[in-house]
């Protein structure tokens, strides 16, 4: 990997192209369809984000300080953290950040929250806003199933053995300190669980919601749970803000059920196969972490988490914060941020895509803007695809649009017998090797406005 100090002059190019979120106005609140977010000046907030779920306590401040300069540059503008500790090699409850301190004076006693930890995640809190990042924070990491030492629970997890022994008020005595502590940073959405279904702890996990609905109202909260959706446990309660799709599944298999669940409530991919990791063993290259966004976007959700093996926040993190999966975030950043993304709902299957479309791990998904006058249709893999544009608006603008790199091609579309049928093949392989492309309709005008932002 490249060290973060030599970026590749493509990527310094994406980072300029690159719109930033510094402009966003915290607090976040759900738009009035119930479909994304907004800031509090009514914009559209797309949520672009990187999961460094150890970063408050594995880094210095001089380092989350290189930290979050890089990411804003990138067009980051959301990171995924875990608030205590939540550690594969060592005990979390002895567990102590960079200054020496551990979350809780008497260890996982969550009624003796430890001020100096706590003030530290605070200025991290605040250094990220100065940035216009938005802090996903997890409370206290329930931890997956199987991750254990020993003299913990057998069941496993990490903080899950402490949720039982503080029981259900301590847990939120435990989350109304936190909502008291930070209720006035605004830029935060709390996250319960953590890699886990609620199960036998689903009582402690209400309690703590709703001592955050009550100290911190103007945060908005989700649920992690274990490879599935929070809306499998709690899309009915009025504190479930948003849902954090989360599967290693096609994203558009999980995500699309999000988007149509009533109410309406944003759905974002919060998490899926990280770069450099490969846990289900389908292998964690850019090629595949693009799929996941794309497809999730094209399916409703209002963003994404980009994930790679540095989620451990390594000794090796700077290598991490440039590689080939980073660059199609900002890739997919810029093109989103380029047109209208918070009005565009999922094309039901066959109204644009009449041929081509394939399945599993190919499927070809499209996404419309309600006038038609955008589409947006990304190729997993390269080949002859057949689009209708009988529904589309006349006389738009199309080309190809390279995932890897940003660059544009012409697309020219093969007529077929009927007028408004036409075949599309993208070139063979895009710039990083790989066959994905995005085909794009556009309006003439949004066209000219893109390249004159270039």
């Amino acid at each position: 990997m490249n060290n973060v100090r030599i970026l590749v002059p493509a990527l310094v190019a994406a980072i300029l192209a690159a719109p930033t979120m510094a402009g966003s106005r915290f607090p976040l609140h759900v738009s009035e369809n119930g479909h994304y977010l907004q800031d509090s000046a009514g914009k559209p907030f797309f949520i672009n984000g990187d999961s460094p779920w150890e970063m408050a306590f594995r880094l210095t401040k001089d380092e989350a300080r290189q930290y979050l300069d890089t990411r804003a540059r990138q067009g980051f503008n959301t990171l995924l953290v875990d608030a205590i500790p939540y550690t594969d090699w060592s005990d979390h409850l002895t567990e102590t950040n960079r200054e020496g301190e551990p979350p809780f004076l008497t260890a996982g006693d969550f009624s003796t929250p430890n001020e100096a930890y706590f003030r530290h995640l605070g200025w991290l809190i605040s250094e990220a806003e100065s940035r216009g990042i938005l802090m996903m924070i997890v409370a206290a990491d329930l931890g997956s199933i199987g991750k254990h030492f020993d003299g913990h629970d057998p069941l496993g997890g990490m903080w899950y053995a402490q949720y039982r022994s503080n029981g259900v008020q301590k847990c939120a005595n435990y989350a109304q300190y936190l909502g008291r502590t930070f209720q006035s940073h605004p830029n935060i959405v709390w996250v319960l669980g953590g890699d886990r279904d609620p199960a036998d702890v689903i009582d402690h996990v209400r309690a703590m919601a709703r001592a955050l609905r009550e100290t911190a109202p103007d945060h908005l909260i989700t649920y992690h749970a274990g490879a599935k959706s929070s809306s499998v446990f709690f899309h009915q309660e009025d504190w479930l803000a948003l849902n954090m799709s989360y599967g290693y599944a096609d994203p558009y298999t999980f995500v699309g059920q999000d988007y149509d669940k009533k109410p309406s409530k944003p759905a974002f991919l919060g998490e899926s196969g990280y770069e450099g990791e490969t846990l289900d063993g389908r292998g964690g290259t850019p090629q595949r972490v693009r799929r996941q966004f794309y497809w999730s976007v094209l399916s409703g959700a209002c963003g994404h988490l980009y994930g790679s093996v540095n989620w451990k926040v390594n000794p090796d993190w700077k290598d991490w914060l440039d590689t080939p999966g980073v660059r199609s975030v900002i890739q997919f950043n810029a093109l989103m941020n380029r047109y209208p993304w918070h009005t565009l709902t999922p094309a039901p299957a066959g109204a644009v895509i009449v041929a081509g479309a394939e399945t599993a791990t190919t499927l070809a998904l499209a996404a419309w803007s309600p006038e038609r006058d955008l589409a947006i249709v990304y190729m997993p893999t390269s080949r002859r695809i057949t689009i209708d544009s009988i529904r589309l608006k006349e006389g738009l603008e199309t080309v190809w649009y390279d995932p890897s790199s940003g660059k544009e091609l012409p697309a020219v579309g093969r007529p077929l017998g009927l007028k408004s049928l036409a075949e599309f093949t993208p070139p063979a392989l895009n710039s990083a090797g790989d066959a994905d492309w995005v085909l794009l309709f556009r309006s003439r005008e949004s066209g000219a406005q893109e390249h004159a932002a270039e």
